[in-house]
């Protein structure tokens, strides 16, 4: 027989998956702003976060948010080849499927670019911002024993 479960813990185990942590150790100032350098060179996909991750990989912090952003760029990538499937087909439609594509393809960029500014700007701040599914295993590859 199941012992029904408490909803408050389940909130308390996944609050601690995603969203702002702090670091095991606290991050100088240098290691801060290759945090935010690795979140921004996103812009140009992994090979910008891989420059950061290739530079100050020796630091956990700064390695964190380089996989993170790779991490992030190629769920991305993933999801833009989906989507693009999706434009395809709506760009059949007349008129409608040319408006959604025309609106819902900027905003997408906007999006991620709005994603890149705040988890950079939280790098800045010396916190740990991790992002769903894709943060704690970034977390667990920077941070892990013997790094």
């Amino acid at each position: 027989m199941n012992k029904p479960t408490d909803m408050g813990s389940q909130a308390k185990a996944l609050a601690g998956t995603w969203g702002e942590q702090a670091p095991p150790a606290a991050p100088n100032e240098e290691e801060k702003l290759w945090g935010l350098l690795a979140c921004l060179l996103g812009i140009f996909f992994i090979i910008g976060p891989l420059v950061a991750f290739l530079v100050k990989g020796t630091s956990s912090y700064v390695k964190f948010f380089a996989l993170q952003t790779i991490f992030a760029s190629l769920a991305l990538l993933g999801v833009g080849i989906v989507l693009g499937v999706c434009f395809t087909v709506l760009a059949a439609v007349p008129m409608v499927g040319y408006l959604i594509v025309t609106v819902v393809s900027p905003l997408f960029s906007l999006a991620w670019l709005a994603l890149l500014i705040f988890v950079g700007l939280k790098a800045k701040s010396g916190t740990l911002y991790l992002l769903p599914a894709l943060g704690s295993v970034a977390r667990q590859s920077a941070y892990r024993a013997g790094v």
